[in-house]
């Protein structure tokens, strides 16, 4: 079976590991390695400079996103014009999104309506100095809301908590799921970096019937495409793809009209415990 990736980088996301363009997986598709691609790259690496991006003060300070919104919009119009161009290939526009402080999330409401795929993902939280238990609060209350701002899909949902805990507590798997269930978000089951939980979290998914996605997150030529953790984690839970509701793109009722969104040239149609400290390898 040929399954979708609808959570892949390029080099535009600033922990992208090798040379890597939406063209790389036009041809993984043309291979027959994958059946399609949705390209999502990070918002925070499409709005912000480098240096910038991986401060995460724009989580806390949203202004910031104020500041850089045309600039990042110049570069997101450009990127989607080149995934358009390649729509018949098998691609999908996409992007990989924070929620700030503010509850917005790190994308122009004006491009939304031109993703096909939105993945919203916690990669950063203010957790320094915090006890166990107020992190899982702080991981809670976010997520919580992250699934209630229109994304699609729950980008690695039990990542970034996983890196703050010494483990990981029963409930939050439960906890993820069920909020994914009520807010009709997909649960992403992530191979970039793996967390022990994913086949209880699998088999938690396929018992409430929330929507499944299998992505490879890929930063790097040699990921794209590779679902072997995937087929191994349904092995592991005695499951078939059958058995699994697999989530398919949709227009997402609200979107923006064409006509307001930014256009290029041409165009018509409209971190770690400490929280602070830079976390390139939990992205």
């Amino acid at each position: 079976m040929l399954f979708d990736d609808f959570h892949v980088h390029t080099s535009l996301s600033y922990c992208a590991e090798d040379p890597i363009s939406a063209r790389d997986y036009a041809e993984a598709i043309a291979r027959g390695s994958l059946r399609r691609a949705a390209i999502t790259n990070h918002g925070f690496a499409l709005y912000f400079p480098e240096e910038l991006a991986w401060s995460w003060r724009f989580m806390t300070d949203p202004s910031l996103f104020d500041e850089h919104l045309e600039w990042g919009n110049r570069r997101i119009v450009a990127h989607l014009e080149e995934v358009e161009a390649l729509r018949g290939q098998g691609l999908l526009t996409g992007m990989e999104v924070e929620m700030m402080a503010d509850g917005r999330l790190t994308v122009d409401p004006r491009i939304r309506n031109r993703l096909e795929v939105l993945v919203g993902s916690v990669h950063w939280l203010p957790s320094e100095g915090l006890e166990e238990p107020r992190i899982l609060d702080l991981w809670m209350d976010h997520t919580r809301a992250l699934v209630r701002t229109g994304i699609d899909i729950l980008g690695h949902p039990l990542r970034w908590l996983s890196t703050q805990v010494p483990r990981l507590p029963e409930e939050a798997i439960g906890f993820v799921v069920e909020e994914a269930r009520e807010a009709g978000v997909t649960i992403e089951i992530n191979s970039h970096l793996v967390v022990g939980s994913d086949r209880a979290m699998l088999l938690e998914a396929v018992r409430r019937d929330v929507p499944i996605t299998f992505s490879t997150d890929s930063h790097c030529l040699a990921e794209i495409g590779r679902f072997d953790y995937h087929r191994k984690l349904l092995d592991q839970a005695g499951l078939q793809p059958e058995d699994l509701r697999f989530w398919e793109p949709r227009r997402r009722s609200g979107a923006t009209p064409a006509a307001s969104a930014p256009s290029g040239p041409g165009r018509r149609r409209a971190a770690s415990r400490a929280g602070g400290r830079k976390r390139r390898d939990t992205v």
